[in-house]
This record gives C-alpha cells, sequence and structure tokens, in this order.
C-alpha cells in the first residue's frame, strides 16, 4: 500500500507540474503579448483621430484641410531643414526654462513640505501664481525684456513653477513617516535626509510635474515667440496664419506634437521606469 500510495503521490505531483507547464505562457508569446498592448491601444487612438479629421474632411471641405495635404506639408518643412532649425530654438527654450523652474520648484516644494513656516510663506505666493494664465506672463516677458532669449525662459520659468510646486509640495507630504523616522534615529544629516531619504521617494512626483510641466512650457514658448522672436515654432506658426495657410499651421503643430511623444516615450518614460524600478509595482483597480 505503502509502495502504490508514494507512486500515486509521485504520479499525481508528475501530473500537477504538466498541468502546471502547460499555463506557463513561454517568454515569446508573453513578451508579443505586452508589445501588442502596449503598441495597439496608442496606433487605435491615432487612427481614430485621423478617421476623424479625414471624415470631417469630406463632409466640410473648406473646414479643414486634406491630411494629405497636410502630411505632404510636414514632409517639406523636414526635407528642406527648416522643421530642425525651428524645433531646436523652441525645445531649447522649452527645457532650459523647465530646468530652471524645476530647480527652483523641488528646492521650495521640500521646504513648503518639512517647514511649517515655509509652507506658510509660500502657499499664498504659489496660489497667487497658479491664478495668472500663461499668456499674462508671455506678454509681460516681451514687454519687459524685449525680443531676446530672456523673453521666453522669463516666460516659462515663472509660468510652470506654480505647478511644479505643488507637486513636489504633495509628494512630500506623502512621504513614508516610518522612513522619516528612521533616518531620527540614525541621525541623519538635513542633507542625508533630502538625499536619501525624501528625494528617492519624490522621484514619481518630479516625474509628474516633468511631463506637466513640459506640456505647460511648450504652450508658453510658443505665445513667446508669436510675439516676441524672429524663430521658432510658434514664429512660424504666426507666418502662416498671417497668410491663412492651415496646412502649414497643422503640419508644425503635428511636427511639434510627434517631437514631444518621442521624447516623452522615448527619454522621459525609460528614464523613469529606471530610477523607480526598486519600487514595488501597485496596479490595485489596473486589469
Amino acid at each position: 500500500m505503502a509502495f502504490d500510495s508514494n507512486n500515486q503521490t509521485t504520479m499525481a505531483g508528475s501530473s500537477v507540474g504538466v498541468a502546471g507547464a502547460e499555463t506557463i505562457p513561454s517568454f515569446g508569446y508573453s513578451f508579443g503579448r505586452d508589445l501588442v498592448g502596449r503598441i495597439l491601444p496608442p496606433l487605435c487612438a491615432m487612427t481614430s483621430v485621423i478617421a476623424i479629421w479625414w471624415s470631417l474632411y469630406l463632409i466640410y471641405p473648406r473646414l479643414l484641410p486634406s491630411p494629405m495635404n497636410t502630411v505632404n506639408e510636414a514632409i517639406r518643412l523636414l526635407s528642406d531643414g527648416t522643421f530642425f532649425f525651428h524645433m531646436y530654438q523652441s525645445l531649447r527654450r522649452v527645457f532650459v526654462g523647465s530646468i530652471v523652474a524645476m530647480f527652483f520648484s523641488v528646492a521650495v516644494g521640500i521646504y513648503m513640505g518639512t517647514v511649517l513656516m515655509g509652507e506658510r510663506f509660500f502657499q499664498p505666493l504659489v496660489v497667487l501664481g497658479l491664478t495668472i494664465p500663461g499668456l499674462m506672463w508671455a506678454l509681460i516677458a516681451v514687454m519687459l525684456f524685449g525680443i531676446n532669449e530672456f523673453s521666453p525662459y522669463f516666460a516659462v520659468t515663472v509660468t510652470i513653477f506654480p505647478m511644479l510646486v505643488i507637486n513636489i509640495w504633495a509628494g512630500v507630504k506623502s512621504l513614508d513617516k516610518e522612513l522619516m523616522d528612521m533616518s531620527h534615529v540614525f541621525h541623519f544629516s538635513k542633507w542625508m535626509k533630502i538625499t536619501q531619504v525624501i528625494l528617492p521617494q519624490l522621484v514619481p512626483n518630479i516625474f509628474a510635474a516633468t511631463r506637466y510641466g513640459l506640456g505647460l512650457a511648450w504652450k508658453v514658448v510658443v505665445v513667446v515667440e508669436m510675439f516676441g522672436t524672429s524663430n521658432g515654432v510658434g514664429y512660424q506658426v504666426m507666418k502662416s496664419y498671417q497668410v491663412f495657410n492651415m496646412e502649414g499651421v497643422i503640419a508644425w503643430t503635428l511636427t511639434f506634437v510627434i517631437a514631444m511623444i518621442v521624447i516623452e516615450y522615448g527619454i522621459i518614460d525609460l528614464a523613469e521606469r529606471r530610477l523607480t524600478a526598486w519600487r514595488p509595482k501597485i496596479d490595485v483597480w489596473r486589469r
């Protein structure tokens, strides 16, 4: 009986193992499924936008230009080098202003989240900054500094600074209390607390603020370039608008959107995954 029971147990275990092995997907299958899951939804979203655009063009030809004519205009901008020159000017202004704003917002956000008097001092200033539109800052910058590179830098910095501070401040207020208590127990210096306890936990908030800040910064830069520069995407959009070249306006808009998508998925998303790989992945409601 013992031999039979052992034999049956072994057979049962082997059958369970075989059954379990059949349910485990291969690496190629899981990789392909993950790749399709990442590419197919954005592709469907872009296809739906193009379909709506094409439908509106067929119904109201005078409302929007043809998608093919707009694509040809974008190809012309790429082929003659116009796109790269003006896109470089705009992206430089966006990144310089965003980096300056991010540097100060991280410092102010951490100060507001860790020092009560700092919160009471900066909170009304941040709320005041949130109420002023980016268009107002763009016009003020051009009127103050004229047509030079400092105008877009200033407009981008002061426009996105309050939004970035809000994100960092909220992140500091939601830090893990146990980790903070541990830093007190081990007598961490203030610099060690910031660099080894606070900043690592703020990485998701910093990336969220970066995405929001870049999106807002590009809008402000375009407005400043329309009024106060002689190059850049905004300047080219204004030129196309003055001659009522709808294809040129949409072509410049699409090319800048594509550039921002490349920056998002090619730089920001990859950097976020690498820097947050140590954090446990929590997908509570995602299916």
